[in-house]
């Protein structure tokens, strides 16, 4: 297999090109830069928060920004602790190494300090999905992180496989409402208190992801969280797989489908207003957050 541009040994083959390691490396952040530019994802003078987990999603986007937007903009690291013993702390030390390396600033919030429990306990004493809760702390905590940090954007490493995925999961659960604030700028509805969520990798995929921290040097923790098996995300994620294996080109079918819908319903304005949480003040559909709602009861659970 060649490189479609130069002949070389290709090291790769998707809808993004047939490629050498060296052309593969600048298509993969041509593909990023456009996808900024394009959605106006980043403007100069902003500061950037980019959700860094310690994996190869996040440390390829982290390279990615400071390397073409550090001179112009602040890019400092979120990493939020779960406090999952064995896991978390292993990416953390990765993360930390990376940050250091390329002149990055890190901030660490954990969920212990949110909720006064880890997500070791939380699992423990509390019933239900432990994606669930950990998904709804990750998104507070991020926001209360950015916020607190002064930055404009949160930057996700979400690629088109995990975008690929939320679709699915909110078409699953017949949730339009989740659905049509996907896309690379999460949300439809501006909030003084909501940080906008980025998403500069939604049109690459996790293959294309994984080679280029590979190509990079960026030796990130592959091993994924111990509790993903858990939950509905998992099953939609082989899915998702198995689907594409069979149809290429099926996860980018779903997205650009998607991007239609939000793009209907956002001409229409058929979605909810936002408020905010009578609690911690920051916005929410109801009149207590989902994560306050899980602050309280842990804390009822712990004080029994």
């Amino acid at each position: 297999m060649r490189c479609e541009i130069c002949e070389g040994i290709a090291v790769i083959s998707t809808r993004n090109g047939t490629l050498c390691e060296t052309h593969f490396k600048k298509k993969f952040e041509s593909v990023v830069m456009e996808t900024i530019k394009k959605y106006k994802l980043i403007r100069r003078g902003e500061i950037i928060a980019v959700a860094n987990s310690g994996g190869k999603d996040s440390l390829s986007l982290l390279y990615v920004l400071s390397k073409n937007f550090g001179n112009k903009n602040k890019i400092i690291s979120i990493t939020i602790d779960e406090g999952i013993a064995g896991y978390r702390n292993k990416t953390m030390e990765t993360m930390k190494k990376y940050c250091d390396s390329w002149k990055v600033e890190y901030c660490v919030y954990s969920y212990k300090d949110f909720v006064g429990a880890t997500m070791d306990s939380i699992t423990k004493i509390r019933e239900g999905i432990p994606c669930a809760a950990c998904g709804v702390l990750r998104r507070h905590m991020l926001n209360f992180a950015a916020m607190e940090t002064g930055a404009d954007k949160i930057a996700t490493a979400h690629n088109m496989d995990d975008e690929a995925e939320n679709v699915l999961m909110n078409l699953f659960q017949n949730d339009l409402e989740k659905m049509v604030r996907l896309g690379p700028v999460s949300g439809v509805v501006e909030s003084d208190g909501f940080v906008p969520r980025i998403k500069p990798l939604m049109f690459l995929s996790e293959k294309e992801t994984m080679l280029f921290s590979i190509l990079n040097g960026i030796t990130a923790l592959h091993t994924p969280c111990p509790y993903a098996g858990f939950g509905f995300r998992g099953v939609m994620s082989r899915k998702i797989k198995e689907i594409e294996s069979e149809m290429a080109g099926s996860k980018r079918n779903l997205i650009d489908v998607m991007m239609a819908l939000r793009d209907t319903c956002v001409k229409n304005s058929t979605y909810k207003t936002i408020s905010n949480c009578k609690l911690c003040k920051m916005p929410s559909s109801n009149d207590i957050c989902e994560a306050c709602l899980i602050k309280i009861q842990i804390n009822g659970i712990k004080s029994n």
